[in-house]
Formats: C-alpha cells, sequence, structure tokens
C-alpha cells in the first residue's frame, strides 16, 4: 500500500473565513502527505496571490503559515487557514486577508 496523499485547496477570501463565503475563490491547489509537507508551498501561493492580484500588487506581501481553523469559528467548510499581510509602505497599518485551506483525500487514478 502506498502513501496516502492529500490534496489542499487554498481559498481567497474578502477578509476573513467567516465572512461572504459564496465569494471565496480558489488560488491554489497542493498535495502532500500532511499539512507540513505543503505548508512552504501555501505560503508561497497566498504572497503570489496578493502581489499578483490588482488591488495589492504595487506593495510587499508575506504569509503566516497554516494554522488550525479554531471551534469557535462560524464556518466549518475550512480545515486551516492562514493570514495572507499586505505591507503598504504609506499606511499606518497592515492589510491581513485570512485564506481558508480545505483538506481532502486524492482521489486514486
Amino acid at each position: 500500500m502506498g502513501i496516502k496523499m492529500l490534496k489542499y485547496k487554498v481559498y481567497r477570501t474578502l477578509g476573513r473565513i467567516d465572512k461572504d463565503v459564496d465569494e471565496h475563490k480558489l488560488v491554489a491547489v497542493e498535495e502532500g502527505t500532511d499539512i507540513y509537507e505543503v505548508e512552504d508551498a501555501i505560503i508561497r501561493a497566498v504572497i503570489t496571490d496578493l502581489e499578483e492580484s490588482e488591488e495589492y500588487s504595487q506593495h510587499k506581501a508575506t504569509a503566516y503559515a497554516p494554522e488550525s481553523v479554531e471551534s469557535f469559528r462560524q464556518n466549518k467548510r475550512y480545515d486551516y487557514y492562514c493570514s495572507g499581510i499586505v505591507m503598504p509602505e504609506s499606511a499606518d497599518k497592515n492589510i491581513i486577508l485570512e485564506y481558508g485551506i480545505v483538506e481532502d483525500a486524492v482521489e486514486k487514478r
């Protein structure tokens, strides 16, 4: 029996994973044996999504590592989330956008 592979679908929200769920957009799909194996790829995907977006392309961006979704969250769609951070040079605060992550088993071919 082979190694069980998982698929991680990364969705950009409009800010928070609990808000406007119908508006969330799929931005990346990564495959690995667990969330830790795809962690760097997810972080890169979030940063790339922010830096290539029309709204934030003029700013630097970074992201935090994925975390398990807390039990108090209203949206139970996501297994993990990570925060993408946009760092405008002339603003008082950074802009934080949450990205939801769904973990699914990879279908065997």
